[in-house]
């Protein structure tokens, strides 16, 4: 070997030294945001047992323990995937446990506030990408969205703050709006070329106006049910945008745990439904400071008990949720959210008796979802042109089943050129 090549061996060497460094410095970063991460979910433990504990709270918690076994998977579900806890507690409780939709509703904000609020505070603790300029345009429309219809549409001088709508048109809304974002999803996904960015650098008028309505609708569907600010992001961002289901996730958790915590302190704190004071016999006869005329079943009506039994359950279900869904492809989570929308529908049809009792409901429920289904899809397969986004290009990077497209990047590059 001669003496010219030994420099080149030790450049070799050297080389090789730096990149296993830099692999152990990133490793040893991304533990020590796991490790803050889980620090966020013990926390929430330790402060919810010493609450439970110097309150008394555990024969409460013990008697609705539904609540808990309800959001192990739905806190999961909070957390991976766009359609927030909500989009589990309310069907369950509406349709199987038959909680009012008003009670319903309030309990998936006020435990949507600790699950998601932890996991969004998880999220950016692990610096996992978010797009914040979506959420600064999304999650003021959906709070204006909120408050508005809580005013126009709301009873507030009533228990629970229920809506003029009916509890049974509620509940075929919420689950139309589910199936008619899953059929988009569905369709995008069946798309041999796959159109995904890392941000929405879209600035057209179009495309703002889109996320602000979505937005808007998100907000007024969160009043309603308890979620929905999340599953409208997604569809703005995700299904219409053409973000990477990776960053739309996170930033749906994000505008969802903000919508929650503004329904948690109006609903749960301002307008006193977490003060439930029970009778003697376990039945809720006072919420917030007044009393009622008729005992209300503690079982169905006790928001506090049913919040504060599943509260440890969210802080670690959620945050739990976020990270799995970090480490799916896109078409995995397209997949898991056509089949939750799948199971809604399902659900409904199967629970909601009023939907065989009622014509005008099973046909507003018909009607309505095809529809908004049909108009959706319309509205996807024309989206280039309507939101003014540049065709795919299809002579760009090749995968072996799919095309990628960022146009950022592409942009970029034509830029240098």
């Amino acid at each position: 070997m001669t003496d010219e090549a030994k420099p080149a061996i030790t450049d070799v060497l050297n080389t090789a030294d730096l990149f296993a460094e830099a692999s152990e410095a990133r490793d040893s970063a991304r533990r020590s945001r796991g490790r803050k991460a889980l620090a966020l979910s013990v926390a929430v433990a330790v402060v919810w047992v010493v609450f439970v504990t110097v309150g008394g709270h555990w024969g409460r918690v013990s008697d609705r323990w539904i609540a808990a076994l309800t959001m192990i998977f739905g806190s999961i579900v909070a957390g991976s995937t766009p359609q927030g806890g909500g989009a589990i507690a309310f069907p369950v409780f509406t349709k199987v446990l038959e909680i009012p939709a008003t009670v319903a509703r309030s309990f998936s904000l006020c435990i949507q506030t600790i699950g998601m609020g932890t996991a969004a505070l998880a999220i950016v603790v692990s610096q996992r990408q978010i797009d914040w300029r979506s959420i600064r345009l999304l999650t003021p429309a959906a709070i204006a969205g909120f408050l508005v219809s809580a005013w126009l549409i709301g009873r507030p001088e009533e228990a629970f703050w229920p809506s003029t709508l009916p509890g049974p048109y509620v509940k075929v809304t919420f689950t139309i709006v589910v199936a008619a974002m899953a059929l988009v999803v569905w369709l995008s996904s069946r798309s041999w070329v796959s159109e995904r960015v890392d941000d929405v650098a879209n600035d057209s008028t179009r495309a703002t106006a889109l996320l602000v309505g979505s937005g808007l609708a998100g907000g007024v569907a969160s009043f309603l049910v308890g979620s929905g600010a999340d599953v409208f992001t997604y569809l703005g961002l995700v299904a219409l945008l053409g973000l990477s289901a990776g960053i739309g996730v996170p930033t749906s958790v994000v505008v969802m745990a903000i919508v929650s915590t503004v329904g948690f302190v109006l609903f749960g704190l301002i307008d006193g439904q977490l003060s439930i004071e029970l009778g003697p016999r376990g039945d809720v006869v006072a919420v917030g400071g007044q009393r009622l005329d008729v005992a209300l079943p503690g079982e169905r009506f006790d928001l506090y008990g049913l919040w504060l039994a599943a509260a440890p359950v969210v802080g670690f279900g959620a945050p739990l949720g976020s990270w799995a869904a970090s480490k799916v492809s896109d078409r995995t989570l397209a997949k898991i959210v056509v089949g939750l929308a799948a199971v809604e529908v399902a659900t409904t049809a199967i629970f909601l008796d009023e939907l065989r009792s009622d014509p005008l409901l099973a046909a507003y429920a018909l009607i309505g979802l095809a529809t908004f289904s049909a108009g959706l899809a319309a509205v996807f397969k024309r989206r280039h042109h309507l939101l003014a986004i540049p065709p795919v290009d299809v002579g760009a990077t090749l995968l072996p089943r799919r095309a990628t497209l960022d146009r950022r990047r592409r942009a970029s590059s034509e830029g240098d050129q």
